[in-house]
């Protein structure tokens, strides 16, 4: 219910939001990864572009929902995540990535709705079933997204894996350091013109706001039972530097002309989907191999019937929505400003869960990691 009230919610005042069109969605230029962050190339005229044809009124009403429903639940993620006991991480990644497609399935659904009772011709309705149609067409590039699922299934059971190893606040803050990594990447292809001095800066406090909260951490929920710090934070970075590398290749695909948004994220978590499928089997075949026992169906099934662990992947998948919603929303400014807060809200609600304060030192580097993104992100222009 809450999830068909915010689509209703953004349906209703996105069509307020651009100059012109009925849906900030149907601008391929505009057209970002779905599930995850974009390539931070340089997007300040088309930014400015829609800022400018926008009322700041018009402005709150379309961007406030998809922006705090995504830092709401990109907090809620990390957090409930870190404290629940989970089935393995290749199920959970499994059945986060399914989860995907209802949800797209939902939200256009809703909107369609919406376009109805407003009156808007059937051409501005999206073809639900001529997307997942095009989508599978031989020859309209599913398999060109093979590699790049693979990395982005590979991301999915680092997700886990980390949140296995490392508190909720130090998974959030060194997730942060795919900057590093993407601004390596994007400038290694000329995709991104050369830094300044105050992004530079922003860059080396964020490295430094990161190396203070790993030395600091306190490992809670499922990483205080068994986890290994350094194996998550080993992990982590791993699948930050992996999906920069995605994020580059796949805003390469999304920017080709013809490409749509919805048909490009059904291919990708299609693959993504497979790929998974594959760990899960190659993960049942190492255990029998060497003797072991994998877990029954029965066992499994169980596993998920435990307290919290569908809402865990229900946030998953739906940040995945969110994201996208976001920049369609109000560009990468808007995501920018996201960034930060599931930072700040985190570690407030470990200190409430924990009742005491971090040291010192674990708050500074939170500081100086929230300090670092602002001076990146605000100084692109």
């Amino acid at each position: 219910m809450l999830w068909c009230t915010l689509v209703a919610s953004y349906a209703l005042v996105a069509p307020l939001a651009t100059a012109g069109s009925r849906s900030v969605l149907l601008k391929p230029q505009l057209a970002q990864p779905l599930r995850y962050a974009p390539a931070f190339a340089d997007a300040a005229a088309d930014d400015a572009e829609r800022t400018a044809a926008l009322t700041p009124l018009v402005l709150s009403a379309a961007a406030a929902i998809p922006f705090l429903g995504l830092v709401s639940v990109k907090t809620a993620t990390d957090i409930i995540t870190n404290y629940v006991a989970r089935p393995p991480a290749t199920a959970m990644s499994l059945a986060a990535e399914l989860a995907i497609f209802p949800l797209i399935i939902l939200w256009l659904s809703v909107e369609n709705l919406v376009l109805r009772l407003r009156g808007a011709p059937v051409s501005e309705r999206k073809d639900i079933v001529g997307i997942f149609k095009q989508a599978f067409t031989p020859g309209n590039g599913l398999f060109r997204l093979c590699t790049i699922g693979s990395v982005y299934a590979l991301d999915n059971l680092f997700y886990f894996f980390a949140q296995s190893n490392v508190g909720a606040v130090t998974y959030t803050v060194m997730a942060q350091t795919k900057i590093f990594f993407t601004v390596g990447m994007l400038r290694m292809r000329g995709m991104l013109s050369e830094l300044k001095s105050s992004q530079l800066l922003g860059l080396a406090l964020l490295f430094g706001g990161a190396c203070l909260v790993a030395l600091k951490d306190v490992a809670t929920g499922v990483a205080a039972a068994s986890g290994n710090r350094a194996l998550g934070i080993a992990g982590l970075l791993c699948a930050q530097a992996a999906t920069a590398t995605a994020n580059v290749a796949y805003e390469r695909q999304l920017r080709e002309p013809g490409s749509d948004l919805w048909v490009r994220n059904v291919q990708l978590t299609s693959m993504i989907t497979l790929w998974l499928i594959i760990s899960t089997l190659v993960r049942t075949a190492v255990i029998v191999g060497s003797g072991g026992t994998p877990p029954a169906p029965k066992a499994l099934l169980a596993a998920f019937c435990a307290p919290w662990v569908w809402l865990v992947v229900a946030l998953k998948a739906a940040s995945a929505v969110l994201i996208a919603l976001t920049i369609s929303a109000g560009g990468n400014v808007l995501y920018a400003i996201s960034k930060p807060w599931p930072v700040v809200f985190a570690t407030i609600a470990t200190c409430m869960v924990l009742g005491r304060v971090p040291s010192a030192g674990f708050l500074a580097g939170i500081f100086l990691s929230i300090l670092g993104i602002g001076l990146y992100y605000f100084n692109k222009k």
